[in-house]
């Protein structure tokens, strides 16, 4: 019977996760991407080393991200803003959390969900760049 218990116990620990064992996990399921497929889950990654424009982000965010993507997570680089956002968003409610730049600028954004459109989603988050006319052509950052 103390087996038992201790077994629950585990389970119980095992269960209450932190921020970043479910990095962990998403991270995991990112390379079997193929097993989530089969249930019609399908994941789009987005990166880009340009930054996005806030307002063109949230018009996205409330317009055109379809009910179906249930599980999004990312790092985000805005035009407006000098910091690094961490975004994620579960279901119908996303967190958008302020950080210090550690390395390169750039957006790293994962979508998960069903059925997804990922030409349309990919071509809305293209939409979201913003386009810096004072560098553009002079490979800035490099």
């Amino acid at each position: 019977h103390h087996d038992h218990d201790h077994h629950h116990h585990d389970h119980h620990d095992h269960h209450e996760c932190t921020p970043e064992c479910d990095h962990d996990h998403d991270h995991h399921h990112h390379h079997h991407s193929n097993h989530l497929e089969n249930d019609g889950f399908t994941s789009l990654s987005f990166q880009s080393d340009k930054p996005l424009s806030i307002k063109k982000f949230q018009y996205f965010l409330d317009n055109q991200l379809p009910t179906n993507v249930f599980r999004a997570k990312g790092i985000m680089w805005f035009d407006e803003s000098p910091k690094r956002h961490i975004f994620h968003l579960s279901g119908k409610r996303f967190t958008i959390e302020d950080d210090e730049w550690k390395g390169e600028k750039k957006n790293q954004l994962v979508l998960i969900g069903q059925d997804l459109d990922l030409d349309k989603l990919r071509e809305q988050l293209d939409n979201c760049i913003c386009l810096p006319s004072v560098n553009r052509g002079k490979g800035f950052g490099k």
